[in-house]
């Protein structure tokens, strides 16, 4: 099934787990284009879990950021957040 953001969340809290339940809900409320993903994908290695796939449900994104490769997240080498306008 579909992976429930805000139940995640809670659940990390429920289970002593703050500091990931609250990083975890700053990059879901980052956004959905590349841009916001890309800057979200920085802070991804300081938790377990990351739904940062938003910006490939959307068709008229301005850029080109992070991207999925074989079920990972691949940061691209450039400066910043690793990202270029379309």
């Amino acid at each position: 099934g579909r992976f429930h953001h805000q139940g995640t969340v809670q659940m990390l809290a429920a289970l002593g787990r703050e500091k990931d339940a609250l990083l975890l809900q700053h990059i879901i409320n980052a956004g959905k284009t590349s841009c916001a993903v890309s800057a979200a994908a920085q802070l991804s290695p300081a938790v377990d879990f990351a739904d940062l796939d938003g910006n490939l449900l959307i068709s008229n994104d301005l850029f080109k950021g992070v991207e999925v490769v074989s079920g990972r997240l691949t940061l691209p080498d450039l400066p910043g957040i690793g990202i270029e306008p379309l």
